[in-house]
């Protein structure tokens, strides 16, 4: 990792107004016996008390990872000692380095984005990556990892304890309406239908997601519904539109300012339904 560059990082976000920094206080639920949600700057943390040692997700950021270390303090004497990383965007796996020791275990995908963080975020380096599924035994509990292509970025992880009912995820969806159509840059939306299809099929008590306190799958479940909804609207109009390929990009785009979803319009960010349209259309075609 470029120390010059994470420093400057570290600088920036320390001389940030104070208030700002820490305008949001920690939230912290348990959702189980050792098991615990951290809410802290905008980011929530699984965090699971094993045996021996912690394991954790989102660090987020140097800044954001050193408040977390006293959080989890509060909770445990034991070490974070092993941190997953939920996907490769680096405004996710920034903060690693705080926690000394810990084992950094990642999608093997995110090898491809290693070389091109211009922040110095990524960590140095990832001591184990997993294809599809990897099972970590935490000696309390099972902690099971799932890949189901890609999403929200190509190394996006699902983090499931299956035992206790609750999942993690980061970025594939949001509270009571879709996620801003500018966020959408590195999602595949034929992969986070596929994802969320399939975590929704699971017996779910606890759904963190990453940038919301809420702990509720109803959010999960409707997304996943919104997704297959759209897909069921899109996918034959661009079956139709091959029969003229010459004619595809400008249908995707006519069908992006025409298709709508009345069901959904009362959710929050519906107006930007026609980028939704136009990520789907495109998914569609050439699988990104």
């Amino acid at each position: 990792m470029n120390r010059i560059v994470k420093s400057l990082v570290v600088t920036a976000m320390v001389t940030l107004p104070f208030s700002a920094a820490l305008a949001q206080e920690a939230n912290v639920q348990k959702l189980a016996d050792d098991v615990y949600a951290i809410n802290l700057m905008g980011y929530t943390s699984l965090v699971v008390i094993g045996d021996e040692d912690v394991l954790i997700t989102e660090t987020a950021n140097p800044f954001r990872a050193d408040v977390l270390t006293g959080e989890i303090a509060k909770l445990t004497d034991k070490p974070v000692g092993k941190i997953v990383l939920s996907h490769e965007h680096f405004d996710h796996t920034g903060g690693t380095e705080i926690f000394k020791g810990a084992e950094i275990i990642a999608q093997e995908n995110v090898r491809a984005v290693a070389n091109l963080d211009p922040l110095g975020m990524f960590p140095d380096k990832i001591d184990q990556t997993f294809d599809a599924n990897m099972d970590i035994d935490m000696g309390t509990t099972l902690v099971r990892l799932h890949h189901f292509g890609a999403a929200d970025g190509v190394a996006n992880t699902i983090v499931q304890l299956p035992e206790e009912k609750i999942v993690a995820i980061a970025d594939m969806y949001r509270d009571g309406g879709l996620t801003p159509g500018v966020f959408l840059t590195d999602t595949n939306l034929l992969g986070n239908r596929k994802a969320l299809n399939a975590v929704a099929s699971w017996d779910i008590e606890h759904a963190l997601n990453a940038h919301s306190t809420s702990t509720d799958p109803a959010s999960l479940v409707a997304t996943a519904g919104f997704l297959n909804d759209l897909y069921d609207e899109v996918q034959p109009q661009i079956i139709e539109m091959l029969k003229d390929p010459g004619h595809l990009v400008p249908g995707i785009m006519e069908l992006s300012e025409t298709l709508v979803l009345p069901e959904y319009k009362d959710w929050k960010n519906y107006g930007d339904l026609p980028l939704y349209v136009q990520k789907m259309s495109f998914a569609i075609m050439h699988g990104g």
